[in-house]
């Protein structure tokens, strides 16, 4: 029988960027992770306690965890499955450091060896789902939001042409993306992502409606969001169905949780 929270073992951690490190991990035991997930899945993540090297797996297992759990709940945060490899055996998840937060502490520390846990249970869960109609695509996205894009224009089908704009925290953080489709990169330096404010609703701002039916997908900080969600549906006049714009976190709020938006 399916366990709620699957223990995963870290095989190796390799920093792709000064601010993203990718945590390659195995499932221990029989259980898989899906192999039909697309764009940016998300997987939540059970994360070793600081100065730990494996998350408390047990106690999200306990028949009496759930709704109303008065106990001492470890730490846990959402993220991106950045891709899937053997069947649903291997995975990689990517972290975007900041030097604060559970996660990314955890993430500048691991180990092979070091062993979090997969809340494992149901179907994959993801935003992105272009219209098949949509032959250009507007990509955005911070550092939180890189993963997920990454994995989404990598799998991009050759016909489709898009528009990236991603924001990092310096130069040597824009990542280099294998894809068939015609992609044009727009790569806004030192703005956003805890540094200030971000530039990215001004760079969306300054897009003109696409000549052809398109499709958005926004992941970055909540106000920052909000600010270019306004101007898809006002400015372009984007239908509701036709973009996805999630806060993946919320500028001078502690701690490293995704912010909920509607």
């Amino acid at each position: 029988m399916a366990i709620p929270c699957a223990p995963a073992r870290v095989v190796n951690a390799t920093w792709l960027s000064p601010h993203m490190i990718r945590i390659s991990l195995e499932a221990v035991g029989d259980w898989r992770w899906h192999v039909d997930g697309v764009g940016d899945e998300r997987v939540d993540i059970a994360i070793p306690r600081p100065g730990e090297t494996a998350a408390d797996v047990e106690t999200f297992n306990l028949p009496e965890y759930g709704p109303g759990w008065v106990g001492e709940e470890p730490p846990w945060r959402h993220y991106t499955m950045r891709a899937v490899h053997d069947g649903g055996r291997r995975f990689d998840i990517d972290f975007a450091v900041h030097g604060h937060g559970i996660a990314s502490t955890w993430a500048e520390r691991a180990e092979p060896g070091h062993v979090i846990g997969v809340f494992n249970g149901g179907r994959s869960r993801a935003y992105y789902e272009p219209p098949a109609d949509a032959e250009v695509q507007i990509l955005v996205a911070d550092a939180t939001g890189l993963p997920g894009l990454g994995r989404i224009v990598e799998g991009l089908d050759a016909a489709v042409r898009a528009i990236v704009v991603a924001e990092v925290a310096e130069h040597d953080d824009v990542l280099t993306l294998v894809t068939a489709a015609d992609v044009e990169y727009r790569w806004l330096i030192g703005t956003g992502n805890g540094l200030g404010d971000s530039a990215l609703p001004e760079a969306v701002g300054e897009l003109p409606v696409p000549d052809a039916p398109w499709y958005a997908w926004v992941a970055c900080e909540a106000a920052a969001s909000r600010a270019i969600r306004r101007d898809l549906r006002g400015r372009l006049g984007s239908a509701r169905d036709r973009h996805h714009v999630i806060g993946y976190w919320a500028r001078d709020k502690a701690g490293d949780r995704p912010a909920d938006l509607d």
